[in-house]
């Protein structure tokens, strides 16, 4: 596989807050605020541009501050932006972060919430490339439309790659058989998996979520501390691929590097079998530090495999 890694997933500024726990409902905590920094789909585009791979950037951004600052740092990353801007500026992600690593998110919407099917429609997607679409910006009702009546048309031998993402409850249940129905690639993790599988159940009677993919596409559950599991076909058995041994200080942001490395590593020639291995090295080096940031480098997730830990 060789092309160009093309995300739709929306970039919001965050601003990570360090707690021991949640509160209760009602009460207060205190936290430590770090400084802002760019998430959301900008983790994913970081992380595969460093691995060597053309990325460019199929979400909106503004005319804002907060646009203008990612706009910046996607330059810096070498991450091409594909959409003309829109007035007014990107939303906020308030990242609570617990003393375990565990981390909640609030996010407010900005214009990255708002894609064109025209402007979509516009871009020049050649065979080859692979599309990442982030179940992220599936929770608004008229996002998800544009973006899946977009995706479930792509050219054939265009890859998509579909994550679940932890909005995935808030997703309209109609978008589900239609995306998954052209993705080549999903992936998910454990809670993602359990909550995408209850919520097909009535809606696509005892399929499931494999039941709604296509045969031959490659289905991936990413379970933590267990590593990840692959099936590559529905009549196929799972391969469960271990993790490597690390320290977790913050989980912000590994699932997105997850799938960012394996999209790199399949678009450099591995197969997925050592793609997802990479991905599990790689997400052992961003759980080992406080934020996605910095993405990993193919140094550092050759000298983790090669280790077998951080």
């Amino acid at each position: 596989m060789t092309g160009r890694f093309i995300s739709t997933y929306s970039i919001v500024l965050s601003l990570p807050m360090r707690i021991y726990q949640l509160p209760e409902r009602g009460g207060s905590v205190h936290a430590a605020a770090a400084t802002s920094l760019p998430a959301g789909g900008f983790t994913a585009l970081s992380a595969v541009s460093k691995l060597g791979v053309y990325t460019a950037t199929a979400s909106p951004l503004g005319t804002g501050p907060n646009s203008y600052m990612v706009r910046q740092l996607l330059h810096e990353a070498g991450v091409k932006v594909l959409l003309p801007e829109l007035v007014g500026d990107i939303g906020v992600a308030i990242q609570l972060v617990e003393a375990n690593g565990s981390m909640t998110s609030i996010v407010t919407t900005g214009v990255e919430s708002e894609p064109s099917r025209e402007a979509l429609d516009a871009l020049e997607i050649h065979e080859g490339d692979l599309v990442h679409v982030s179940g992220s910006d599936l929770a608004n009702p008229a996002s998800a439309e544009i973006l899946t009546g977009w995706a479930e048309n792509l050219p054939e031998g265009v890859t998509l790659v579909v994550s679940v993402s932890p909005a995935v409850a808030q997703v309209p249940v109609s978008v589900w058989p239609r995306l998954l129905g052209r993705a080549d690639v999903v992936s998910m993790n454990i809670r993602e998996a359990a909550t995408l599988s209850d919520i097909l159940a009535p809606y696509e009677h005892g399929t499931g979520v494999r039941g709604v993919m296509r045969p031959d596409a490659v289905f991936v559950r990413r379970l933590g501390v267990m590593g990840c599991e692959l099936q590559l076909h529905a009549d196929d058995p799972r391969i469960s691929i271990p993790a490597y041994e690390s320290t977790t200080v913050d989980t912000a942001g590994v699932g997105d590097t997850h799938i960012a490395t394996m999209c790199a590593a399949l678009l450099l020639g591995h197969d997925f079998v050592e793609a997802a291995r990479m991905a599990n090295a790689a997400a052992a080096i961003t759980i080992s530090h406080e934020s996605a940031l910095p993405v990993p480098s193919w140094e550092q997730i050759r000298e983790v495999m090669k280790n077998g830990s951080v």
